[in-house]
């Protein structure tokens, strides 16, 4: 069966009889339109349009060909232009050619280790841009990234279209799972006066309202076992774990000028274009020059979202700049202090620690602006370290009571 349909129009006499004759042979007909008193417009399936010619020359009726459609005209068509087809071919082959390659190089997550770095590791490891995805093994670049750079703790490598994408968590080395027959005490990484303890494991020495020196132990990770006397039997030793919470006063200092320097756009900025192919830049815009400042937008050619090509496109716009001084007011230097301040705070929020109360003052001299004075906070503490083994207490004997 040919796909594809025609719409003809058929003119003469006996155009009626033609319709009926086409039905009577269970040819379907669509869109019949009279167009005139003796025309009509009609639309055939190919294969019907070739069993039609004993029924015109029956009926005497003219067929005109107003429109074709479907995959078998397109094909004839494109015989007809073998360049179009040769270049649409030579497309398609060069997509498929590019897509199995890698074209782009996507690091997130990183802080510690600039992306410039991780790419020159990755480059040394053998991942450049072109090379065929089929040769790239993410699990074994997790496992040399991990190697490389050890604050470096979790990465995770994927191929996404022409993209390789890493994912990174930086910190320290989380530690090894405890076991039974590890145990260590908490001590205090500050002085202070105990908020509040909740003692999950080992034994407290401090309760709430005790005052702590800096590295004083607050939990034992000693457990006393007694017999029904209260008599110490024998010690066992554990992990110890708590939440211990000291109220302690934090010193804030902060100095900054009143004189600053502020950046005046000199003239109107200028835009350049490039275009960059591969490893290959054609750049125009003109050197990096002093008291300038640039703005570089990329566009690169995406035929998906995760297939990209290796082309880039883009500007760079070049705006001159003179630097005028300027004295900030006493009011614009407090408020900017209280702004800093804030800042200090909101830190402090995040890493878990409770502002209770702050006296801290804001002074301006001649030069600078300095905020001076302490905050109460109350911090969560406890610094593990190994416990100092006990001798275990004697037998006690009959002869003892």
């Amino acid at each position: 069966m040919i796909p594809g349909f025609v719409r003809v129009s058929v003119t003469g006499e006996q155009c009626e009889r033609f319709l009926n004759l086409c039905r009577g042979r269970d040819m379907e007909l669509r869109k019949i339109i009279r167009t005139g008193e003796k025309e009509f417009h009609v639309t055939l399936k190919v294969k019907d349009f070739w069993k039609i010619s004993p029924l015109r020359r029956k009926t005497g009726v003219h067929i005109h060909i107003l429109r074709k459609k479907g995959p078998v005209f397109w094909l004839l068509a494109a015989n007809r232009h073998k360049l179009i087809l040769a270049g649409l071919l030579a497309m398609i082959c060069v997509l498929i050619f590019l897509s199995g390659r890698l074209w782009n190089i996507h690091i997130e997550g990183n802080i510690m280790n600039p992306t410039p770095e991780l790419l020159k590791f990755l480059e040394k490891e053998g991942i450049h841009y072109g090379m065929s995805k089929k040769k790239i093994r993410c699990t074994s670049l997790g496992e040399a990234m991990r190697r490389k750079y050890p604050d470096i703790t979790w990465v995770s490598a994927k191929l996404s279209g022409t993209q390789l994408i890493f994912e990174i968590r930086e910190g320290t080395t989380p530690p090894e799972e405890q076991t039974e027959e590890t145990f260590c005490s908490l001590f205090s990484e500050v002085e202070g006066t105990v908020e509040k303890i909740i003692t999950r494991r080992g034994t407290p020495l401090v309760k709430k309202g005790d005052s702590v020196e800096k590295g004083q132990e607050l939990v034992s990770g000693i457990l006393n076992i007694t017999d029904d006397s209260q008599q110490v039997v024998r010690y066992e030793y554990v992990h110890a774990d708590a939440d211990i919470y000291i109220r302690h006063n934090v010193s804030y200092y902060d100095i900054f000028s009143l004189d600053l320097k502020k950046k005046v756009p000199d003239g109107k900025a200028r835009r350049f274009f490039f275009l960059q192919i591969g490893n290959l830049r054609l750049d125009l815009s003109p050197g990096v020059r002093k008291n300038e400042e640039r703005l570089i937008r990329e566009y690169p050619a995406r035929v998906t979202e995760n297939f990209i090509l290796p082309v880039l496109a883009g500007t760079v716009t070049v705006q001159k700049y003179a630097l005028q001084k300027e004295t900030l007011t006493e009011q614009a230097a407090k408020k900017q202090a209280v702004q800093r301040f804030y800042n200090y705070e909101e830190k402090l929020i995040q890493k878990g620690v409770q502002i209770s109360e702050n006296n801290v003052k804001i002074e301006i001299n001649y030069q600078d602006c300095v905020s001076r004075g302490t905050l109460n906070v109350i911090e969560k503490t406890g610094r593990e370290a190994p416990t100092e083994k006990k001798a275990q207490p004697k037998e006690r004997t009959p002869e003892d009571g």
